[in-house]
């Protein structure tokens, strides 16, 4: 991200955040540079509680099981390396970005994710944001400004579809809106 994070938290929380919100969400981003491939940690805080956080060992924590799985109900071959290029690498990049996807839901997601989520969402438009597959790009659409009333009534009749951990900001937005869900 070109930005620093500094420009982009200032950017999510004083011109991006619905004014009801303002001052009650703020994101959190650090970097711990002494450790190995200097790791971080991502959170998003509500009234100074944090809600949901992200990192790299929460991440990993049960992706092998997760991934090992996955693959043998897919049927999937490991890599084999046949001196040119590797064989059933198409078919274990697949399983593996199932994996992310099936975390992700979970909730579970590294700082790299949640990055890229921003940058996604910082550069589409808010309707492509609200129905992104990516539940980290819409959160951060739901708590945008752009997001009227109008459109929060018709997210109600999809609020049930939401991941849990992702249901509690969509919630938190239509009571600060007073919005009957």
């Amino acid at each position: 991200m070109p930005q620093s994070w500094s420009g982009i938290k200032k950017r999510l929380e004083t011109d991006m955040l619905c004014p009801v919100l303002s001052g009650r969400v703020k994101y959190f981003v650090t970097k711990y540079r002494k450790t190995h491939d200097e790791s971080g940690r991502v959170a998003i805080l509500v009234d100074d509680r944090e809600i949901i956080q992200g990192n790299i060992f929460r991440y990993y924590k049960g992706q092998r099981d997760v991934e090992q799985r996955i693959k043998a109900e897919l049927h999937v071959s490991h890599r084999v390396w046949d001196g040119k290029v590797f064989l059933n690498d198409k078919a274990n990049t697949e399983a593996e970005e199932l994996v992310d996807a099936i975390r992700l839901e979970e909730g579970l997601f590294d700082v790299w994710q949640f990055t890229d989520a921003i940058e996604c969402y910082l550069n589409q438009s808010i309707q492509a944001s609200l129905n992104s597959e990516n539940p980290l790009i819409r959160l951060l659409a739901i708590l945008d400004r752009r997001v009227g009333k109008r459109t929060l009534i018709d997210v109600c009749e999809r609020l049930d579809e939401q991941p849990e951990w992702l249901r509690y900001f969509y919630e938190l937005r239509l009571k600060s809106e007073h919005i009957a869900f």
